[in-house]
């Protein structure tokens, strides 16, 4: 049986032996406590522990019902030596104890996880990376009373985020969203779900952090999350896709991910805020798939090293500009700072991406940004966000490495060409990139075309080098750069900010 899940990290064999060989000195002889030892709760502390001692099992009363357990068959292959029931088939636990029986060989496996009633007429919130393996879109949805249904999936992978719809013949109990902005680091946080297949498991913690960001997985499974609430309420393998929840029993979550060395809860945990989830699942509801805004900019909380210079750390950062997309249509270049996007202040990363998503395609906007710490504005016409796009790179001749750790070349007429650079660029290409150097910690890759350093162009191997050495050690020097899209649609426009040693 395998439980989806998203786990970062790994701890060593010997390291895990050490740990357990600790736990277990501690089940020695130990000092006795007698009875009059034990200290007694004065009548206001046994009050305030009943208190919420009460609210938690209120909370177990009535979302406990709207929690599901989701499972799909799958055809893929189990490898031989088995796990214990109820292990994860793709699990560190299975290398690290290896319950072994007999021999298994290829065999239909089941993926399971969790989900959250949210309308009584059976549509369940959960994670994409749960039911992304159904076959036919197709999964099972066990209730807390052992009901089972057949459940419709409608998916969106960009967000992780997937609505699953049963019809058990009447109103369901389901648990409401609440507005997660108004979620705040230290207060009470409820995890419930179906952990390692131990269905409606209940635990608690406090809310540890916000706006946590994150890079989850790897290839085509890979997903970046601008914008999660961290906890550290037990989560584990299989409570993918259950809810968090607040002291009212209110959901403020969908959990997602687990930072762990071991593959189980080490205290860190993820969820997608309730705000993401509900407008991801009244698209999905409405029309089958979710429409977001695009404007092909990265944006980024500003860096720290740059905020004296830029003059504040307010906005969004742009990382990059795509080619022939809304964003360079209007002029929108890397390095500006967007402020404003139409009515919406932007205060940092999240706060764009928001922006950008919920605006219809075809929309007119006007943006405001700071640029050569001058404020302007710019008209933009958001697109429709397409498929993304895989980039690929040829690398160039190696030459030797300068100050920063790279290899640079002139632009000669030849490569922009075949790089499909407009008409009168001018630049330096990157070759080699070494490995642990300052240029490849702010990420330098061979083929990109530097064109500015701090804004001043660079129109040659000399003028980069001397824009170079002028810079302090210890500053921050920001590259601009023109970087292939792999495909007919050209360079896009990138900044890096690079350390000088």
């Amino acid at each position: 049986m395998g439980y989806d899940r998203r786990v970062i990290g790994a701890v060593p064999v010997a390291a895990l032996a050490g740990a357990l060989g600790a736990t277990l000195l501690l089940g020695g002889r130990q000092p006795s406590v007698t009875a009059q030892d034990t200290p007694r709760l004065t009548q206001e502390q046994r009050a305030t522990a009943t208190s919420l001692e009460g609210a938690f099992m209120r909370i177990a009363d009535s979302v406990r019902p709207a929690s599901v357990y989701i499972t799909s068959r799958t055809a893929e292959p189990v490898r031989p030596g088995g796990n214990f029931d109820g292990g994860e088939e793709d699990s560190p636990f299975g290398d690290l104890f290896p319950f072994r029986g007999l021999p298994r060989g290829p065999r239909q496996g089941r993926a399971s996880g969790s989900g959250i009633i949210v309308r009584p007429d059976g549509y369940i919130l959960t994670n994409d990376h749960v039911v992304a393996s159904a076959p036919n879109s197709t999964v099972t949805v066990t209730l807390d009373d052992g009901r089972e249904f057949k459940g419709k999936v409608f998916r969106d992978q960009r967000s992780d985020l997937a609505v699953v719809k049963i019809d058990a013949g009447k109103p369901l109990p389901f648990v409401r969203m609440t507005d997660s902005n108004s979620v705040r680091v230290g207060q009470w946080a409820v995890a419930i779900g179906s952990p390692f297949g131990q269905q409606n498991t209940m635990t608690a913690g406090i809310v540890s952090a916000l706006h946590r960001k994150s890079n989850i997985g790897s290839g085509s499974e890979g997903r970046y999350y601008p914008n999660l609430i961290q906890t550290d309420a037990s989560i584990n393998p299989g409570n993918s896709g259950g809810p968090l929840l607040n002291i009212n029993g209110e959901l403020i979550g969908i959990n997602v991910a687990i930072y762990s060395p071991t593959g189980a809860s080490a205290g860190i945990g993820y969820a997608i805020p309730a705000n993401t989830a509900k407008t991801v699942m009244e698209q999905l509801i409405t029309r089958g798939r979710v429409v977001r805004g695009y404007l092909g900019l990265a944006p980024e909380d500003i860096p720290a090293g740059l905020r004296a210079r830029l003059g504040t750390d307010k906005g969004a950062y742009v990382r990059q500009v795509s080619a022939d997309t809304p964003a360079q249509k209007a002029g929108i270049r890397a390095g500006d700072v967007i402020t404003r996007f139409g009515n919406k202040v932007v205060t940092n990363e999240v706060d764009l991406r928001d922006a950008i998503s919920a605006t219809a395609p075809g929309t007119r906007v006007t943006a405001t940004l700071l640029r050569g710490g001058q404020s302007r504005s710019v008209d933009v016409t958001v697109g429709s966000l397409p498929d993304e796009r895989v980039a690929a790179a040829t690398p160039v001749e190696p030459r030797p490495a300068g100050k920063l750790g790279m290899d640079v070349q002139p632009l000669t007429a030849d490569a922009a060409e075949e790089m499909k650079l407009g008409a009168g660029v001018k630049g330096v290409v990157v070759g080699r990139v070494n490995p642990g150097s300052p240029a490849s910690e702010g990420g330098l890759q061979p083929r990109d075309v530097i064109t500015a350093v701090n804004g001043q162009p660079v129109t040659s191997v000399e003028a980069l080098n001397r824009a170079v050495a002028a810079a302090k050690a210890d500053e921050l020097v920001t590259l601009t750069i023109l970087r292939s899209s792999g495909d007919a649609s050209g360079p896009s426009e990138t900044v890096v900010n690079i350390t000088v040693p």
